[in-house]
Formats: structure tokens, C-alpha cells, sequence
């Protein structure tokens, strides 16, 4: 493949690049592979094949090094001028070893790995970073970013996006109707979460605020992951209703719901940039959440958006949520992600993998 006039020749590879999209890291991937395509020439690799947004994925990433014959030929056909390469591991010693396989097939690529989430840089790791360092990591959170750092990398920030058309505040009208089709009371003043039915997640704080009179909680959990039956119990004796299927429509679960929560703490449980709070964002629903990753960047000060830590500040965010008109209004958290498109995602991604690195922002 060689690259049309101005739009170069770009690699994407991640593990997870195919169905079902209902992950973070799957989301980001597909997300990105989608607006690189409007703007450059785009080799799509997974673990399997699949269609992206009308754009196929080649599953060539078969084995849990990048040593395999068929992915070396492709990418010496392809002579990409970038590689970005989406691990499900972030920075870890094996997504250095993929790195320095990827690099072999593409020598003249830029390489650039996006870190979704921080590890811990051990001694293997910071051996392996030099055995496969990327020219340039690019982090969607401080966390992300120190590491590499630790680790000797170049780095630079960059975005997550929001499909901002898609996900839009809904109407009271269009709420309404969206309660009556499932069967939730018009009433009850609903609180959502959305990502794996983990514990660790903390999401028993969901079944704390659904015994709060007039509160009902609703939970959308991954089906990449399997939910863990202890945790989904507690919730289902709360009241909580849990949506354990795939939901092609999203949009339509924030847009019934009166406010998002996100109580996870855990640095290993969640992407830096949860994009579930990006899309609840967009909704322009009340967010209430833990200061997680970039969600400080993103949110400090924005209209709509109560810092909870622990129980009792979620409980009294929700009361007051309760006794407020955002339910009418709007939150006004949509705002704070107006200008977080994927399509600026992806530009940021492109710019800084292929900029130099004595330019490239730190």
C-alpha cells in the first residue's frame, strides 16, 4: 500500500481490535482506527480478523510475542511510515518484546505505543524498554506518563474523545419515553454506572446510594470481561438493576439515567480517561466521581461535577443532586468535553508519534 497525496502510511495495531466494542481499550482502538482513516492510509491488525467501521482488520497479532512469519511479511509490504500500537497490557516487559517485533518488520516506522493505563516500572520492565523502547509513548494520563518517564521515554499527553453527536443531552420528553419503554419509574432519580462488574471497582458504592429513598441504580457491565457473581448478588439485593448484555445503544442508558457515578480507585481497574465519563459527560449528566487519572484534568472546576471519595460524599452529592433542577436543566458537564472529539484524539496521536522527538511536547 502506499500512501495517497499528503496522507501517510500508518500501521494501527491492538490485541482486542474487534467485536464486541463494549471496553475501554477496545472502544480506543476502534475509535482511533476509524479517524485515521479519514486523514491517512490505514493497516488495521488484531488478534482476529473483523471489520471496523467499514475498514478490515487483518488478524495477524496470533501469538503473545509478534513473532509470526505472515505479520513480519505484511508489515515489510507495508512500509508504514508509523506504527501505533494499542497494548491490552499498557507498558509491560512483553509490550516492549511486541514493540521490537514490530519495529523488525517495519524498520523505518516511527513507533508509538498509547498507554491507557500505569504499571509499575520493575526491573524487567526498565530492561525491557531498552531492549524495545517506542520513539514515543503516548499517555492519556499522568500516571501513564510518569511511568514512561521512570522508564527513559519520550512521552506526550495526549486525548481520549467522545462521539459528541451520538452522545447529546436528551429532552424530558425523549426521557420520559425512554423510562417508559424500560420500565423505570419516572420518578425514581436514577444513578449509573457503567464498566466490569468487579468488586475492586468499588462498585458496591452503587448499592450504598440505591438504599437512599427515591434512588435507583443501574449498572451496564462489560461482557468482555466476566462479572464477578459475589459483587452482581449484592447489587441485585440493593435493587440494582444490572444490564448484562451488549448495549449497541448507549446513549440511550446515559440519556435516561439523572447522574453518572464513578467510584473506582484503583489505578488497574480503569482506563486514565474513562470514557464512560466522557460519554456521560456529553449526555450533560451530573458526574459524580473519585479523582481517578485525568478526571482532574478534564473536570476540576466544570459545572455539574462533585469530587466523592468515599460513601458519605456520594451520599450527600446525590441528595443534593436530588433537591436541584439539573434533572430539568441539564448538569452542565457537557461543556467541559465539547472539544474532546475522536477525531481530535486521533490528530494528537498522529502528531505526536511522527513529530521529532527535540519538538515533540514532553
Amino acid at each position: 500500500m502506499t500512501g495517497g497525496p499528503g496522507r501517510p502510511r500508518v500501521c494501527l495495531a491492538c490485541e482486542v481490535l474487534h467485536p464486541p466494542f463494549d471496553e475501554g481499550i477496545r472502544i480506543y482502538a476502534a475509535n482511533l482506527a476509524r479517524e485515521l482513516a479519514v486523514v491517512a492510509d490505514v493497516s488495521l491488525l488484531s488478534e482476529r480478523d473483523a471489520v471496523v467501521a467499514g475498514h478490515p482488520v487483518k488478524g495477524l497479532l496470533t501469538d503473545r510475542w509478534f513473532l509470526g512469519r505472515p505479520l513480519a511479511r505484511h508489515l515489510r509490504a507495508l512500509d508504514p511510515e508509523a506504527i501505533l500500537y494499542v497494548p491490552w497490557t499498557s507498558l509491560t516487559a512483553r509490550t516492549f518484546f511486541r514493540i521490537a517485533s514490530l519495529r523488525r518488520g517495519a524498520p523505518r516506522a516511527r513507533v508509538g505505543v498509547v498507554a491507557l493505563q500505569p504499571r509499575r516500572a520493575d526491573r524487567l520492565s526498565r530492561w525491557m524498554a531498552r531492549f524495545g523502547a517506542p520513539d514515543r509513548v503516548l499517555a492519556t494520563g499522568p500516571g501513564a506518563a510518569g511511568q514512561a518517564r521512570a522508564l527513559g521515554l519520550a512521552v506526550s499527553r495526549v486525548g481520549a474523545g467522545v462521539e459528541l453527536e451520538r452522545f447529546r443531552p436528551a429532552r424530558p420528553d425523549e426521557r420520559a419515553a425512554l423510562r417508559r419503554r424500560a420500565g423505570i419509574d419516572p420518578e425514581a432519580f436514577v444513578v449509573l454506572h457503567v464498566g466490569h462488574l468487579k468488586a475492586s471497582r468499588n462498585v458496591g458504592a452503587l448499592a450504598r446510594l440505591a438504599g437512599l429513598p427515591g434512588v435507583r441504580g443501574m449498572l451496564v457491565a462489560s461482557t468482555s470481561t466476566r462479572g464477578e457473581e459475589p459483587a452482581a448478588e449484592a447489587l441485585r439485593r440493593a435493587g440494582v438493576i444490572i444490564m448484562a448484555r451488549h448495549e449497541e445503544r448507549m446513549e440511550r442508558v446515559y440519556q435516561l439515567c439523572d447522574a453518572y457515578l464513578f467510584p473506582v480507585a484503583s489505578s488497574l481497574d480503569a482506563m486514565e480517561t474513562p470514557l464512560s465519563v466522557l460519554e456521560a459527560a456529553a449526555c450533560d449528566l451530573p458526574i459524580i466521581a473519585t479523582r481517578f487519572g485525568s478526571l482532574p484534568d478534564l473536570l476540576e472546576g466544570a459545572e455539574g461535577v462533585a469530587w466523592a471519595e468515599d460513601d458519605e460524599a456520594r451520599e450527600s452529592a446525590v441528595r443534593s443532586l436530588m433537591a436541584s433542577t439539573a434533572r430539568t436543566r441539564g448538569a452542565g458537564t457537557r461543556r467541559a468535553v465539547e472539544g474532546r472529539s475522536w477525531k481530535t484524539a486521533a490528530a494528537e496521536a498522529l502528531a505526536a508519534v511522527l513529530a521529532p522527538a527535540e519538538i515533540a511536547a514532553p
